[in-house]
């Protein structure tokens, strides 16, 4: 099985689904830094199965080459949020697990010492984001090129069988999403 099949890399662009699988629903243009960006998806839930955002994102976190980007169901900071990651960048490997944390990881940005103006890009799913009876699980792959590359795949679970009704992209650590970060989400009817 190709991972095209298993749906890794489909939303990725170019070759992967039919351009009628994902629909546009709002994009998002950070004009100056901000601490996050919310989507209200809750008039959603009868017309898509999926959401994908895909993400050009940097931090304001000074002092660091990069920060972690992080995601938030339904505005819950309770401790509902577990994730799985796996960052290289061609000579080393880190690997890890949060749990019970308030946000999951998504994937890592530039931050303050990475290369001027250098952003990361990457593509997350949160599957069966309006299901009543499961769980949320969400996948994220980002990479970014400059005087620290890498290439980072996290996976995650939020706690709640309750339905979408918003997300929130931030940054773990409480840094700001620097100004010129994009974010589009898209619905997937599945």
């Amino acid at each position: 099985m190709t991972l095209s099949a298993l749906g890794i890399f489909s939303a990725a662009g170019a070759g992967g689904g039919f351009s009628s699988d994902y629909e546009l629903i709002s994009t998002t243009i950070l004009g100056s830094a901000q601490s996050s960006v919310v989507f209200d998806v809750s008039t959603l839930a009868s017309t898509y199965k999926h959401l994908q955002i895909r993400y050009v994102m940097r931090s304001d976190r000074a002092g660091v080459p990069y920060s972690n980007g992080a995601l938030r169901m339904n505005a819950d900071i309770g401790s509902n949020y577990n994730a799985h990651y796996l960052v290289g960048n061609g000579s080393t490997v880190s690997s890890g697990f949060v749990s019970s944390a308030t946000s999951m990881l998504i994937g890592n940005q530039p931050g303050g010492t990475f290369t001027a103006n250098a952003f990361s890009a990457g593509v997350m799913d949160i599957l069966d984001a309006f299901s009543t009876t499961k769980f949320k699980t969400v996948r994220s792959l980002s990479g970014q090129v400059g005087n620290d590359n890498a290439v980072s795949l996290q996976s995650g679970l939020y706690r709640s069988t309750n339905a979408a009704t918003s997300v929130t992209v931030l940054n773990w650590d409480g840094a700001n999403l620097a100004a010129n970060s994009r974010f589009s989400i898209y619905g997937i009817k599945g």
